[in-house]
This record gives structure tokens, sequence and C-alpha cells, in this order.
């Protein structure tokens, strides 16, 4: 189930925007990880390779989206 929220985007704990700052409205959407992937986040995050859970999981999802958007084919056609 996702939840629609009007509220501001939020803000990196140093103060970076957000990659979601241009669309005002996000969704929430809830979803379940085993320890290890929480585990491997929270490492992240406390390495500051990213400065939130959200924002890992954002990147993680992102990282998805291109590996697999046939737009971006790498195929030269030869």
């Amino acid at each position: 189930m996702t939840e629609r929220s009007n509220s501001s985007p939020d803000r990196a704990a140093d103060g970076r925007r957000s990659r979601l700052e241009p669309r005002q409205i996000s969704d929430r959407v809830t979803v379940r990880t085993t320890d290890e992937q929480l585990e491997a986040i929270e490492s992240l995050v406390s390495a500051d390779v990213y400065p939130n859970r959200s924002e890992a999981i954002r990147a993680g999802i992102e990282a998805v989206i291109e590996r697999h958007d046939p737009d971006d084919s790498t195929d030269d056609g030869g």
C-alpha cells in the first residue's frame, strides 16, 4: 500500500537537497528487508555514503531502473 504525502521532501542531514526535491509529492512505500540488507544499508549510512536510509534505498531503486532501462541499450546494432 502506498501513502501520498503532500509535505515538502526531506533534506539530508548535511543540508544537501534530496533528488526528490523538484517533485513536491512523493509516495511512501513500506518494504520488508532481511536483517542483512538492513545492516548493509545502515553501514552505508554510517560510512556517510548516504545521508539516510531513504536516500540509500532510493539510490538502489534508481540503479535497478537504470539497469533495466530499454532506452539505455549498449547494443550498437552490430
